[in-house]
């Protein structure tokens, strides 16, 4: 089957993202078209395990270099990518280099930066094999790694040649890992693009989303809906900031139950999924989301197979301190008492501060709908949600 071909237009940069099934050998023969002279993967050790082989198919007879670590958060140091550097120039790569992220979003955010960072920039191929990096983080400028204090504090924005995916990689995923990809696509379905809605139920209710079929549709479907707000805004520090819907509880719930249970914690789609829940719950207190649309994100959460509700190993206190060091701090002005959050007026709708879908949440307001999560399930239900 040919692959399907989308330009990816982000401000003013834009880039071809094609993807098919059952096509390495087509995706080999365009990175063979980039002419470089070294290929430089990066990868997790995950990854490497389950796709070495096609590594090999996609560098061909061009000269490689794989770096890999072991996978996980712990990639997206600056410690891992000081090595990452290091270990590229000492193997002799130049400016017509490429490189070539494999794997996830963990692998994507490095790969990216060090892309930006040799040379002041060589060339950024993405080829992404989990739902998540191929229906969220590719479809974006941003690269980042994290700091001591939270997620995605280092980074720059640079825009890849290319992405390419095969779904056929997405085969060895997990349920864990799958899911965490079509709760991003929940999320653009509920904050951007809700006539998506009945489709996304559909292939939820079907029982199988992993299908090459579903997953070329979830692709095509993720391309439009982020595609509708970032293409006027570059550095998605406007419109775009509606792509972080549900990720700042998210973040924060992650960062806690990491810390509480390691590997064993909520994958980043499921944290942003109950993110989700927290900022629905925020504005159907406020008056802006009917009984109905709150309902509507708790159908689609659980339907993915998400606990609606906070792990039981997060403290609401500690969720509360380190929401504080949110990466949107900034965007509006400063309070002590509030953080920016994404929250909506309605589904596909965002509540706006100005131009900015950004609005001010108290501490309180934010304390009073995670206690509504920390309600064992059949409060939840109890209470008509």
């Amino acid at each position: 089957m040919a692959m399907t071909s989308r330009t990816i237009r982000i401000g003013d940069q834009s880039f071809p993202y094609s993807f098919g099934e059952d096509c390495l050998d087509e995706i080999a023969a365009e990175i063979a078209g980039l002419a470089a002279d070294t290929l430089v993967f990066v990868t997790d050790d995950h990854v490497l395990e389950l796709h070495g082989r096609a590594l090999s198919r996609l560098a061909g007879t061009t000269p490689a270099i794989t770096l890999s670590h072991r996978a996980g958060e712990s990639m997206k140091t600056l410690a891992c990518l000081t090595a990452h550097l290091e270990t590229a120039l000492r193997a002799g790569v130049t400016r017509r280099s490429v490189v070539v992220a494999f794997g996830g979003g963990v692998p994507g955010n490095l790969a990216g930066l060090m892309a930006n960072l040799l040379f002041r920039g060589v060339r950024l191929v993405h080829i992404p094999t989990t739902t998540i990096a191929a229906m969220d983080s590719v479809l974006s400028l941003k690269q980042a790694i994290n700091s001591p204090v939270g997620k995605n504090h280092i980074g720059t924005y640079y825009a890849p040649a290319a992405v390419y995916t095969d779904v056929r990689l997405f085969e060895t995923l997990t349920a864990r890992e799958l899911r965490s990809g079509l709760c991003e696509m929940a999320k653009n379905c509920l904050a951007i693009h809700p006539a998506a809605l009945e489709q996304l139920r559909a292939v939820i209710d079907s029982g199988a989303p992993a299908t090459p079929a579903a997953l070329r549709w979830l692709l095509d479907a993720s391309i439009a809906a982020k595609s509708a707000v970032t293409r006027a805004d570059t550095f998605e520090r406007g419109s775009g900031l509606v792509l972080e819907y549900g990720h700042t509880a998210g973040h924060a719930i992650e960062i806690c139950d990491h810390r509480a249970r390691g590997a064993a914690g909520l994958s980043h789609g499921a944290a942003v999924a109950v993110g989700m829940l927290v900022a629905a719950h925020i504005s159907h207190a406020r008056g802006r989301l009917t009984e109905r649309e709150l309902r509507v994100h708790y159908e689609i959460v659980t339907g993915l197979g998400v606990e609606p509700r906070l792990p039981a190993a997060v403290r609401i206190a500690d969720v509360l301190s380190v929401i504080g060091d949110d990466n949107k701090k900034g965007y509006l002005e400063a309070r002590s008492d509030a953080v920016p959050f994404v929250l909506l007026d309605g589904l596909g709708t965002p509540a706006r501060t100005g131009a900015l879908p950004l609005v001010h949440v108290s501490m309180d307001e934010i304390r009073a709908a995670l206690e509504a999560l920390a309600l064992p399930a059949a409060c939840v239900r109890a209470v008509g949600v």
